[in-house]
């Protein structure tokens, strides 16, 4: 194949990253851009330096043109569906920004798709590209800590930028939605068992619907702004039990100011059978203590070649195997089904905090 040829729709935060850093790609061209705010358009377009794309505001535009190979969707979570399955029956190839849908309903849909389609789908669970978290996988399957049996995540940050959509629980799916796919993804990965049922607890502590809340955001372009309609939970803790008896905990905290300040910023870690731990922090660095000896390793792990502009970790690794998997007509590491596995857990863990309940993930996938 030659040069595959794409297209960009929406290019807030993350579509504008995703444009920048495929366009510094060979194999690929930035053909098309799509987003109805303006101000998005020219700061994407102001930093692609092998790219003139057409830009367009409304995606249905874009369906036909035979000059189009791929898209990259960066649009709203309740948009998903309406966009993804629109551009798979075109027969486009899609790489779609977490979480796969905001609903298992949308989420099937768009698997469905793909499927039916026989074209390349891949979700933006960057994580699974990051350096840091494949040398994590890479320890485990050395053996040097046996299975995992206990996990974990500190998710304490700053608010979601200052857009309506995210705090409104209907079109985002919640926070934890949002969010934490991403990390409940990386428990799926280093604990590989099934996860079974979950229990959580979430509520709003600072965000609270009805408020004058005055949204601030450390890393968006968007400007502070009052939210008053957010029906999300700004703050929960989450168990997850698995197959194997392997459990993992996440504690999620969405009101720090002006950002998390704490020099291990997020942190994952984990123990396993033989009673050694390790634990990733900041995105950077990985210690593994414990086990058989009294060993203690510290890795700074590279944090720069698998990103870009200070991008995400993995960032720029994930859009080299997306245009691989087109080109090769296969499907990413980051697939829709380790998508949905994600996607599961989160909407059981929104649904155990409004019923104050363990819900089994068989409830969400029948």
């Amino acid at each position: 194949m030659s040069n595959i040829r794409m297209a960009f729709i929406g290019v807030g935060d993350m579509g504008s990253h995703h444009c920048i850093g495929f366009d510094r790609l060979e194999g690929c061209e930035v053909r098309y851009i799509c987003d109805m705010n303006e101000a998005n358009v020219a700061r994407t377009v102001a930093e692609l330096t092998n790219s003139t794309p057409s830009v367009f505001k409304d995606y249905r535009e874009l369906l036909d043109k035979e000059d189009l190979d791929a898209v990259v969707i960066s649009v709203p979570n309740y948009k998903h569906r309406e966009v993804a399955v629109a551009f798979l029956e075109a027969g486009k190839h899609v790489f779609l920004e977490k979480p796969v849908a905001h609903t298992i309903e949308d989420c099937d849909a768009i698997i469905e798709a793909a499927k039916k389609g026989n074209r390349t789908l891949q979700i933006g669970l960057v994580y699974r590209y990051s350096n840091l978290y494949r040398r994590m996988a890479k320890e485990l399957e050395s053996g040097r800590l046996g299975d995992v049996k206990l996990m974990w995540c500190k998710e304490f940050r700053d608010p979601f930028p200052p857009t309506d959509w995210f705090y409104d629980k209907s079109k985002s799916g919640g926070a934890i939605v949002e969010k934490d796919c991403h990390h409940f993804d990386i428990f799926n990965w280093m604990i590989k068992a099934k996860p079974v049922r979950v229990f959580a607890s979430g509520g709003q502590h600072v965000m609270k619907q009805g408020g004058s809340n005055v949204i601030t955001n450390s890393y968006t372009h968007y400007p502070a702004k009052v939210i008053s309609d957010v029906s999300i939970v700004d703050h929960a803790f989450i168990t997850v039990d698995y197959d194997n008896g392997s459990k993992a905990n996440l504690g999620l905290c969405m009101y720090l100011k002006p950002r998390n300040l704490m020099g291990e910023g997020l942190e994952i870690g984990l123990i396993g059978e033989n009673g050694g731990q390790m634990v990733a922090r900041n995105d950077k660095t990985i210690d593994i203590v414990g086990g058989n000896d009294l060993t203690k390793d510290h890795l700074d792990i590279d944090v720069t070649s698998d990103s870009i502009l200070g991008g995400h970790t993995g960032g720029q690794t994930q859009r080299i195997e997306f245009l691989q998997c087109v080109t090769e007509g296969r499907q990413p590491f980051a697939n829709a089904e380790v998508g949905r596995n994600a996607l599961l857990i989160a909407l059981a863990a929104e649904k155990s905090i409004i019923e104050e309940r363990y819900v089994y993930l068989s409830e969400i996938a029948e």
